[in-house]
Formats: structure tokens, sequence, C-alpha cells
């Protein structure tokens, strides 16, 4: 049969189940004539640049060559929970392709984590804990697809939970897969309401509820939220703070605030109340743990003592700050000038995204005020 690029370079690539020119080459001069300019049949003679022109001019036909080649090869090992146990996820190829290039790009190591094990709920099907999406099964990561990650992404919206996380996370790994995502297949912008949390208030009777989970749970998650908690401090501040940073004789500790993008990092003059000075340690790093294991212990504090409340919370450590503003707030008769000096807040950040004082409290103060005016016609 004589030779026809169209018609023999996909065959020899299923038959041989690669997408090899050079062996593509060796099927074709087995199974391929061709005729010179006598007209005398002889071996088709073809080399491995005209097969990769070929693919090159087709690249619809050479990727869908290339994804049978994946999916034959997936076919053949049986997807179980063995895959995202004892750090076999992080050797699949295209995962350890997406670590390397998150790593190579500057992300944190707790940031490469948490990603990873984002993914794998993706591939599990699993929202959060005890939330999976029905008739979901399990997929494989090479064989993850656009439409998976829209339709992951509809179902976390449905479930009344926040898309954000779970949108960059997906964007970032199927790049690295080679496709193209587009802003209006999966958006990487903020919520319409991020940050604006000015009404979140939790009780101390909860607050307190939360911290005797985490002490049952793991002491340094219990104490190092009950630092944010007391200080107002935000995660990576939390969990740099260092005692060499102490000042012994005035309960202080300075931690180090993220500023302006490019900036050095603020120094920050941080009280600490006599009951959790007592509970520091003086020496070294006050916190180890890492930021994965910390916000993965507060999200099952939230869900088992405010469950309710704890689809709102994007961010479990900076739940901390917004309770050190609702309280002091409340504590100090709403003096917002003060609490925004003490958390390092704008007034207008405060008022906007941290306190909002209750309607109640306005009309009552009214009603109880205004009675009390002299005013003179």
């Amino acid at each position: 049969m004589n030779y026809k690029a169209s018609r023999d370079i996909p065959i020899a690539a299923r038959d041989l189940r690669v997408v090899s020119p050079t062996k593509i080459i060796e099927w074709i001069r087995e199974h391929r004539t061709q005729k010179d300019l006598n007209r005398i049949k002889q071996q088709a003679c073809v080399t491995p640049q005209s097969i990769s022109r070929w693919l090159k001019r087709h690249p619809n036909a050479a990727k869908e060559l290339e994804q049978e080649q994946v999916n034959r090869e997936l076919s053949r090992v049986a997807i179980s929970e063995s895959m995202f146990e004892n750090g076999a996820f992080k050797e699949i190829p295209c995962v350890k392709d997406w670590i390397r290039d998150l790593t190579n790009k500057g992300a944190k190591p707790d940031v490469i984590n948490g990603w990873i094990n984002g993914l794998k709920r993706v591939c599990k099907g699993n929202i959060r804990t005890g939330v999976d999406i029905e008739d979901w099964g399990m997929k494989h990561p090479e064989k993850l697809t656009l439409e998976d990650a829209k339709n992951f992404i509809f179902e976390v919206k449905k479930s009344g939970y926040r898309s954000r996380e779970w949108r960059l996370i997906l964007r970032n790994f199927l790049t690295s897969k080679g496709m193209v995502i587009r802003q209006s297949d999966i958006s990487g912008q903020l919520e319409e309401d991020a940050g604006k949390y000015s009404d979140l208030y939790v009780s101390k009777e909860k607050i307190h509820a939360i911290f005797a989970y985490l002490k049952r749970l793991n002491q340094t998650a219990f104490l190092s939220s009950k630092f944010g908690y007391k200080t107002a401090s935000r995660l990576t501040a939390t969990l740099e703070a260092d005692a060499k940073y102490m000042n012994m004789d005035e309960h202080t500790i300075v931690v180090f605030e993220k500023s302006v993008k490019g900036k050095a990092k603020k120094k920050v003059v941080k009280q600490i109340p006599d009951d959790l000075w007592q509970e520091l340690p003086k020496n070294g790093k006050l916190f180890s743990i890492e930021a994965s294991e910390l916000n993965k212990l507060l999200r099952a504090a939230y869900e088992e003592v405010i469950p309710d409340i704890e689809p709102r919370i994007p961010m479990p450590f900076h739940f901390w700050r917004h309770m050190f503003a609702q309280h002091m707030l409340r504590a100090s008769n709403w003096n917002y000038a003060l609490v925004a000096s003490l958390g390092h807040w704008s007034l207008e950040t405060l008022r906007r995204y941290y306190g909002q004082m209750p309607a109640e409290v306005i009309r009552q103060f009214g009603l109880k005020t205004l009675p009390e005016l002299d005013l003179k016609e």
C-alpha cells in the first residue's frame, strides 16, 4: 500500500501506542511503499522532520493522538484511594511538574501543600469534610479536564461555599498541563463580597468553646489562635513570632506584618495580655506548626462549634483578627479610633470590613439619649 501521511501517521501512532517520529518512521518503512522517479515501487522513505512537520500542521490530530496514549496508559492502572496516600499523589508526573513550576515561581511550601491537598479533594469530589459530590467517583489528575473543573466549581457554589481558592487551584493546575484557560471559563476574581465581613460576630462563649476544642486537638493550634485573637495578628506574623522580639518588662512583642507588595514587612508592636503571656514560651519560635495544618484544625473547630457561620469564613486564621475588632469595639463602647490604633487599621478599613455597628445598637442609643436633650426653641 502506498504511503499517505494523513492516513498512515495516525494509524502508526495508534498501532505503536506512541507519538514518536522515529518510531512512526520504522512502522511506515515496514508497512508502506512508494514509487521512485522511474515508477518503481520501493520501501517508503520518510524523515523524522517530515513527521514532525505534519504533526505541527495538524495540532488537533496530534493532541488527540497524545491524549489517546495517556488515556490508554491510565486505563491500565486502577484508580484507588492508595493514589492519594503516602506521598504517591505527589509522584504522579503532572502533579510533580506542577509542584516544580509552583516552586520555581516562589510559592511557599505551605501554599503548595495546601493546593496539593485541594487538588486531591477535587479528584475525589470532596468539597469539605462530609460534603462529597454525588456520582463524582474518583478522577486521575492526568485525566482532569476543563469541564471537570467547571463542574466542580459549580458544585462548590451550589453547596453555598466560597469558590475562589478552588478556582485558583484549578486554573493554575490546568494551565501547568498546557491548557489555555480563559477568564470566562474559570475566573480568578474575588467574590463580590470578598473582605466584607463587618457583621461577622461570634460570642465569647462560642470562642471559648472553639479554644477548648482546639486545645483537645493540638496545644500549638490553640495557643497560636489565642495569640491571634488577643493581638489581632495575621497568620504569617503569628507563625513567624519569635521570643527574641519580646520585651520581658513591658510584655510586648514585635511582629512583622505584610506591607505593600515589593516593600519590607512592617514592624508592629503588640501588647500581650497577662493570661496569654503566662502561656507563651519565652525562647525561640513561639508556634511550631505549619499553616496548612493550623488552618485544617481551625476549619474542623468551626465546623464543630459554629457550623452556621463556618461557610462565611474564607481564611480560617484571619477570623481571629475579625473577632479582635468585634469584641474590642463592644468593650470600648464602639470607640473606632481606639480600636483602629490597637489593631493597626485605618478608620475606614475598620468600619467597612471588620466592625459594623449593629443597627439595634444605634437605635437603642437614640432611644436612650434623645429624650434627655435640652432643646431650646
